[in-house]
């Protein structure tokens, strides 16, 4: 049909269909659900919110007609951004008695077990280990909040200089020994292969429609988990440069048959992954993520986690598996950073009074 029509005419046809199911997905434990769809283009959701607003609407109403009351409504991709974090949304599924949830707080679980597994593997300490976070919008700064008091330094990386205002001065009023550093890439691009160069991971949770980052912005010996959707980082790197998929967990027996872009197997994003343990609390434990991610709403989720055996997904770059030996030789390439952790424990071994006579 697009060969018939152009490109331009077939996309302009195919936005007016309604929304579809485009996949089913099955679990042992009979918690089973659907795949819904719509013919919106990301460029669309960009160009016009309330447009975008409308059709996420239509998409609810249309998955209340095939999920029993109660069900759960997970909002994947663009779709938080437009409802306002599922806020948008929530009178709507109160009436259709469906829950909402815009799945952050799944997504939050798979980067930070992601950034823990691979300091695991590695045998560096998570309080050694330094992350760069790539856009610091709702999901940056949620990974930010998780991450600080655990991690020696985070590098905050966007360019909206009042996001990082706000968050750093957030982060600052609680006690920890993490540093943080920020930088605006508006400035030169060669300083900010600087900045990647000088962390251990580092993590995009900013969405575009463009490429974030150009492979040649990408230094050697990086290792970047790529949350955004579109995909905001290329895949196609050389080198000692890994692009791993990011947000993904792993449900046990889980039977799919649609290619996300990372192949069909167990793997599935973790905004999925909380609508499978929401739907699997019979106890009420757990709070569907309407708006920022709670820090104790997320531990509860973590250990839900652990009982249901949900763990973090595989490595991986489209549908090939990352070897955990590639990792672990590009953070052996890094072990220069451990000298510039920031100091911690050890500043009060030092008095004023020596600080000052070796400055003279």
């Amino acid at each position: 049909m697009r060969r018939f029509l152009g490109k331009k005419i077939f996309l302009k046809v195919f936005s007016i269909f309604p929304p579809f199911v485009l996949s089913n997905i099955r679990t042992p434990q009979n918690i089973d659900g659907l795949i819904i769809s719509s013919p919106f283009l990301p460029e669309d959701f960009f160009k016009n919110r309330k447009k975008s607003l409308k059709e996420a609407i239509k998409g609810l109403y249309f998955g209340s007609k095939l999920v029993k009351k109660g069900g759960v409504l997970g909002l994947g991709g663009l779709w938080p951004m437009v409802t306002r974090r599922g806020f948008a949304l929530t009178p709507y599924a109160k009436s259709k008695n469906i829950i909402i949830t815009n799945g952050h707080c799944g997504t939050l679980i798979s980067l930070f077990l992601s950034i823990k597994k691979i300091a695991k593997i590695s045998d560096i300490s998570l309080e050694e280990l330094k992350v760069a976070i790539l856009g610091v919008g709702k999901m940056g700064e949620n990974l930010a909040r998780v991450l600080y008091g655990k991690v020696a330094t985070i590098t905050l990386i966007d360019i909206n200089e009042r996001h990082l205002d706000f968050v750093e001065e957030r982060l600052k009023k609680l006690m920890s020994d993490t540093d943080i550093q920020r930088y605006t890439n508006r400035d030169d691009i060669g300083e900010m292969k600087d900045v990647l160069n000088s962390n251990h991971i580092v993590v995009c949770t900013t969405s575009n429609l463009r490429r974030i980052l150009r492979p040649r912005d990408i230094p050697d010996n990086c290792i970047i988990i790529d949350d955004s959707r579109p995909e905001g980082i290329p895949r196609d790197l050389e080198g000692n440069r890994i692009v791993l998929e990011g947000g993904l967990m792993k449900i046990p027996g889980l039977v799919q048959n649609y290619n996300f872009g990372f192949g069909i197997d167990e793997n599935v994003f973790g905004c999925l992954a909380e609508s499978f343990l929401l739907a699997s609390d019979f106890s009420g434990e757990l709070k569907p993520s309407l708006g920022k991610v709670d820090v104790e709403d997320f531990s509860k989720m973590l250990s839900v986690c652990q009982k249901l055996n949900v763990t973090v997904g595989d490595f991986k770059c489209r549908d090939k598996i990352v070897e955990e030996d590639k990792i672990i030789s590009i953070l052996k390439n890094k072990t220069d950073l451990a000298a510039t952790i920031p100091f911690k424990n050890i500043c009060w071994i030092f008095k004023v009074e020596d600080l000052l006579e070796n400055k003279s």
